[in-house]
């Protein structure tokens, strides 16, 4: 009898919760894009999933594998340009703020949400407006905080072409 009622319940909260923005989850996405429009990397940094600080981790990692010399002139033509003593103690979250420093889209990022559908109890895709289209960020809840998975997030889909 309880699954029963539990499954009920938990059926109503995600049709009540399809489309509301005043979610937690909305509220991580909406901080994380006022942290980068502020310069606040390390706020930023703090509302990722530790799947996907452990991404960039890794990615610190493989540089580091390949060395300065092999590995400035990529990171160079990603614009994130970094000092040989900054390249010996790299991490994800480095790597991470150098990225956002230099990237153009971080200021076509908005936080104005447009709806939040939630997968089930720990996953929520919060839409965003961008310049580009909307955008769906995949939010989840690790502990009791709200946090970005950036892991699989997707580009917006490209604007169709006329044939005409």
């Amino acid at each position: 009898m309880f699954y029963k009622v539990s499954t009920v319940g938990l059926a109503v909260l995600v049709i009540l919760g399809a489309g509301c923005v005043n979610h937690p989850a909305s509220d991580s996405v909406k901080a994380f894009t006022i942290a980068l429009a502020d310069s606040s990397w390390s706020e930023a940094w703090q509302l990722l999933t530790p799947d996907t600080r452990a991404a960039w981790d890794s990615t610190a990692v493989v540089f580091q594998q390949f060395g300065y010399a092999e590995s400035s002139e990529f990171l160079t033509s990603l614009s994130v340009p970094v000092t040989q003593e900054e390249f010996a103690t790299m991490d994800g979250e480095l790597l991470f703020t150098r990225m956002a420093q230099t990237s153009e889209d971080i200021s076509d990022l908005s936080s104005s949400v447009r709806g939040v559908e939630l997968s089930d109890s720990t996953t929520a895709l919060v839409t965003i407006a961008t310049s580009q289209g909307e955008q769906i960020i995949p939010v989840k809840l690790v502990g009791d905080r709200w946090l970005l998975d950036l892991t699989t997030l997707t580009p917006p889909p490209e604007p169709e072409v006329s044939d005409e």
